[in-house]
């Protein structure tokens, strides 16, 4: 699933393009009607036709339409991509969603899937409530993550991808942060040494900040503009690496199960905090 960098990669591909139209139309080609989350699709007609794109952002792992008088917000789940051209003919069969523009350019929405989601709503209260600090705002600072992690008792990798947490974390990110920050993800959260935190906070911020500035990681399918993949997987030290050697201390990466989920560590770098 596309995770924080992504997205980001995303929104500032489609942000030159979008901002300012004129939404003339919306199509479901294939009838998928599911990939409405909240309503039917004359109702979201109704609620964005003739409506001007003021600006897109990210929350979390949602792409943010911004259209003066409401919100169009995306999710784009698993295979979820959002383009500016269509793909070939033969698929079609995934296309989910279709917004038309009054300069009859289009936006595509292709889902192999099918859990990729999209939501109108007149405010963003409901994802306010269901998503927490974002990793890269100034409201993230040293404080609050030393004082949120002392008033938790939870294992870190499942803590990390509490949405409602931290917004925008997912699998691949959280591994190289808490590689990064040598701290084991089956730590628990109020045993992480003062001392300790500084590191972790600014593994946080610099992976994520690196990820962006590579576009994000392709691992399986991501992919943005005309099939244009994120670079960051080259960068990656621990994620999908296990057999291989762990570029801190030469050890062997290994690959255990956290909360249910995959997870890549270094058993001689990450300490465990229980």
């Amino acid at each position: 699933m596309p995770e924080l960098p992504e997205v980001e990669t995303v929104v500032a591909f489609l942000s030159p393009a979008l901002q300012g139209k004129f939404i003339r139309s919306i199509d479901l080609p294939n009838g998928y009607s599911k990939v409405i989350e909240n309503g039917n699709l004359s109702s979201v007609i109704n609620a964005v036709k003739g409506r001007k794109i003021v600006r897109l952002s990210r929350r979390g792992k949602y792409i943010v339409f911004e259209l003066g008088q409401g919100f169009l917000v995306f999710h784009l789940r698993m295979t979820g991509k959002l383009l500016l051209h269509p793909l070939q003919k033969k698929f079609e069969k995934h296309l989910s969603f279709c917004i038309g523009f009054k300069d009859n350019s289009n936006l595509y929405f292709y889902d192999t899937r099918k859990f990729g989601r999209i939501y109108f709503s007149r405010t963003l209260e409901w994802l306010e409530e269901k998503l927490g600090i974002e990793p890269l705002s100034k409201e993230f600072n040293l404080s609050w993550l030393t004082q949120s992690l002392g008033q938790r008792k939870r294992m870190m990798k499942p803590l990390f991808l509490d949405q409602s947490y931290i917004a925008g974390l997912g699998n691949i990110y959280i591994d190289e942060i808490l590689w990064k920050a040598s701290i084991h993800p089956q730590s628990i959260s109020n045993k992480i040494p003062e001392q300790s935190i500084p590191n972790l906070y600014k593994s946080i911020r610099s992976i994520l900040q690196d990820a962006i500035s590579y576009n994000g990681t392709t691992f399986i399918n991501f992919s943005f503009g005309e099939n244009r993949t994120g670079e960051f997987k080259e960068k990656l030290n621990v994620f999908g690496k296990q057999g291989q050697s762990c570029p801190n201390c030469g050890g062997k990466i290994q690959k255990i199960r956290v909360g249910q989920r995959g997870t890549h560590i270094c058993n001689h770098c990450q300490k465990l905090y229980v």
